[in-house]
């Protein structure tokens, strides 16, 4: 098998190619576009017997797709991960194609970036441009505020920009023309901001709505068709996680290990993975531990609970939750049903039930 290495950038891609036992059979540079690409595979051999290694970046769905389809077996990963890089004293573009390539031929290289395609790929684009917008609107609610500010206007807490302008104005004193254009500046912007992010999460929320996992998704207590359709997006081909735990793991929601010989101490948790996807999971622990009073919710309540009366904690309460809900989630994308709520009964109560 052999092994080529591509480090991309905007304008070129730097390659290196091995053979089976290590060696540089050939190293290059090629214009990062779809036929410079092409050219690449031409110049190496073709895509028959050839192992292909990236680094993800914002070039990454590009290259996948370009190559991919013309047959060639691609693996992406976070280079960050991969020490012989992030370490490397000497750091060249053609190095890191070596060591890519080195990675890749003697099997050292670290887990593997997933990729998506099709509807989970249109979900993450379209939550991307959400995201961004509402990053926008709070930009310019807090220009609003610092306009008030320097005029030695100090007003009330609010969440946009046209209540914030309204409260303002409501002052018996008013404002002068000056402060008033650099408002209603910001009221424009954030009413075009709010218009945008209409039109894309209706896009967003009519692709979610179809889909059959995400609403089954939504049968889990706390979880709405933002929840649900982050969780799906973020978790994509759910087959590549084996178990409930890998799941978790790969939230960054289980507690680190410090094990030295007999001793082991755990710690917090690892933070490791998507961040979009821990804080919607706590947002959404939250509000099934002090919202959520339906029936469907008691029994994952009443498990939680016990955390929270055992350790008097409340962000230790919030963690197990989160992670009780990405575990049912797990499974309600993996068996393809819905919850059940009548299975998480717990251990107290099954006894009682097995008794009667």
């Amino acid at each position: 098998m052999r092994c080529l290495g591509i480090d991309v950038h905007v304008s070129t891609t730097v390659w290196c190619l091995l053979d089976e036992r290590g060696e540089i059979v050939r190293q290059g540079k090629s214009p990062t576009t779809v036929e410079g690409l092409r050219r690449m595979l031409e110049e190496v051999g073709g895509a028959a017997d050839l192992r292909v290694g990236q680094e993800v970046g914002k070039l990454s769905y590009f290259v996948f797709d370009t190559l991919t389809s013309s047959g060639v077996e691609l693996v992406s990963f976070n280079a960050y991960h991969l020490r012989m890089i992030a370490a490397s004293r000497k750091k060249t573009d053609r190095r890191d194609a070596y060591w890519i390539a080195k990675a890749l031929q003697t099997g050292m290289t670290p887990h593997p970036v997933y990729i998506p395609t099709g509807l989970v790929r249109e979900l993450r684009r379209l939550m991307s441009r959400r995201s961004a917008l509402v990053k926008e609107r709070r930009r310019w609610l807090l220009r609003a505020r610092s306009y008030l500010h320097a005029a030695g206007i100090k007003p009330r807490i609010h969440r946009t920009v046209t209540k914030l302008i309204d409260s303002v104005l409501e002052q018996p004193l008013g404002i002068d023309a000056d402060l008033y254009e650099a408002l209603s500046l910001c009221k424009r912007m954030d009413e075009n901001l709010l218009e945008e992010l209409a039109t894309v999460e209706t896009m967003l929320y009519g692709k979610a709505s179809a889909n059959d996992d995400i609403r089954r998704l939504i049968t889990i207590p706390s979880f709405g068709i933002k929840v649900a359709t982050a969780v799906y997006a973020a978790v994509g081909d759910i087959k590549r996680f084996p178990d409930a735990r890998s799941l978790a793991s790969y939230a960054g929601l289980v507690p680190s290990v410090s094990q030295s010989g007999s001793t082991a101490q755990l710690g917090r948790i690892t933070k490791e993975g998507p961040a979009q996807l821990r804080a919607i999971l706590t947002q959404a622990a939250h509000v099934l531990l002090w919202r959520c009073q339906n029936d469907e919710a008691q029994p994952l309540k009443s498990i939680v609970a016990k955390i929270h009366q055992r350790r008097l904690r409340r962000k230790i309460a919030v963690v197990a939750a989160a992670r009780h809900l990405l575990r049912l989630a797990f499974y309600v994308l993996r068996d393809g049903t819905e919850l059940d709520p009548t299975r998480l009964s717990t251990k107290e109560e099954a006894e009682v039930t097995s008794a009667a």
